[in-house]
Protein backbone atom coordinates (compact mmCIF):
# COMPACT_ATOMS: atom_id res chain seq x y z
CA UNK A 1 0.00 0.00 0.00
CA UNK A 2 1.28 3.65 -1.04
CA UNK A 3 1.96 6.02 1.18
CA UNK A 4 -0.28 8.55 -0.25
CA UNK A 5 -3.33 6.00 0.47
CA UNK A 6 -2.16 6.33 4.27
CA UNK A 7 -1.84 9.76 4.24
CA UNK A 8 -5.25 10.38 2.96
CA UNK A 9 -6.96 8.18 4.84
CA UNK A 10 -5.58 9.52 7.88
CA UNK A 11 -6.51 12.80 6.99
CA UNK A 12 -10.58 11.39 7.38
CA UNK A 13 -9.75 9.52 10.69
CA UNK A 14 -8.11 12.11 12.49
CA UNK A 15 -11.50 13.26 13.05
CA UNK A 16 -11.33 11.28 16.27
CA UNK A 17 -7.78 12.34 17.36
CA UNK A 18 -6.47 15.45 16.08
CA UNK A 19 -9.20 17.00 15.13
CA UNK A 20 -8.58 19.96 12.28
CA UNK A 21 -4.69 20.48 12.76
CA UNK A 22 -3.26 16.86 10.99
CA UNK A 23 -5.37 17.86 7.76
CA UNK A 24 -4.55 21.06 7.85
CA UNK A 25 -0.39 19.82 8.07
CA UNK A 26 -1.15 17.40 5.22
CA UNK A 27 -2.28 20.01 3.12
CA UNK A 28 0.51 22.33 3.39
CA UNK A 29 3.19 19.94 3.67
CA UNK A 30 2.83 17.16 0.93
CA UNK A 31 3.34 18.02 -2.78
CA UNK A 32 0.89 14.60 -3.81
CA UNK A 33 -2.08 16.54 -5.79
CA UNK A 34 -4.32 13.25 -4.64
CA UNK A 35 -3.62 13.37 -1.13
CA UNK A 36 -3.69 17.50 -0.88
CA UNK A 37 -7.61 17.03 -2.53
CA UNK A 38 -7.80 14.78 0.09
CA UNK A 39 -6.92 16.24 2.89
CA UNK A 40 -8.48 19.59 1.86
CA UNK A 41 -12.10 17.80 2.00
CA UNK A 42 -10.95 15.92 5.48
CA UNK A 43 -10.14 20.05 6.54
CA UNK A 44 -13.51 21.22 5.40
CA UNK A 45 -15.48 17.99 7.05
CA UNK A 46 -13.57 18.95 9.97
CA UNK A 47 -14.71 22.14 10.64
CA UNK A 48 -18.32 22.30 9.65
CA UNK A 49 -19.25 20.82 13.28
CA UNK A 50 -17.28 23.99 14.60
CA UNK A 51 -19.27 26.18 12.39
CA UNK A 52 -22.68 24.29 13.74
CA UNK A 53 -21.85 24.52 17.29
CA UNK A 54 -21.74 28.18 16.57
CA UNK A 55 -24.47 28.13 14.86
CA UNK A 56 -26.46 26.24 17.62
CA UNK A 57 -25.39 28.45 20.34
CA UNK A 58 -26.66 31.08 18.27
CA UNK A 59 -29.79 29.69 18.15
CA UNK A 60 -30.25 29.65 21.79
CA UNK A 61 -30.07 33.45 22.35
CA UNK A 62 -31.79 34.38 18.77
CA UNK A 63 -34.86 32.85 18.33
CA UNK A 64 -37.73 30.72 20.81
CA UNK A 65 -36.70 27.88 22.74
CA UNK A 66 -38.51 25.28 21.19
CA UNK A 67 -37.58 26.62 17.80
CA UNK A 68 -33.74 26.45 18.81
CA UNK A 69 -33.99 22.94 20.63
CA UNK A 70 -34.86 21.59 16.79
CA UNK A 71 -32.49 23.71 15.55
CA UNK A 72 -29.59 22.07 17.76
CA UNK A 73 -31.03 19.03 16.98
CA UNK A 74 -30.80 19.07 13.55
CA UNK A 75 -27.11 20.11 13.28
CA UNK A 76 -26.01 17.41 15.53
CA UNK A 77 -27.37 14.76 13.11
CA UNK A 78 -25.75 16.68 10.34
CA UNK A 79 -22.39 17.10 12.43
CA UNK A 80 -23.07 13.12 13.31
CA UNK A 81 -23.51 12.40 9.24
CA UNK A 82 -20.18 13.86 8.91
CA UNK A 83 -18.17 11.58 11.42
CA UNK A 84 -19.85 8.84 9.69
CA UNK A 85 -18.68 10.66 6.29
CA UNK A 86 -15.41 10.87 7.59
CA UNK A 87 -15.01 7.18 8.47
CA UNK A 88 -16.62 6.16 5.07
CA UNK A 89 -14.25 7.65 3.21
CA UNK A 90 -10.92 7.04 5.40
CA UNK A 91 -12.09 3.53 4.17
CA UNK A 92 -12.77 4.37 0.87
CA UNK A 93 -9.33 5.34 0.02
CA UNK A 94 -7.37 2.69 2.01
CA UNK A 95 -9.16 0.09 -0.24
CA UNK A 96 -8.34 2.07 -3.47
CA UNK A 97 -4.84 1.60 -2.19
CA UNK A 98 -5.18 -1.86 -1.79
CA UNK A 99 -3.03 -4.45 -4.18
CA UNK A 100 -4.40 -7.56 -5.33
Amino acid sequence: MSTRYILASLSYFSIFFAGVILPLIIMLVTNDEYVRRHAGRALISHILPYFFVVVGLFSLFAVHPFFSIGIILLLGAIALILVVWNVYMGIRVLREGRVF
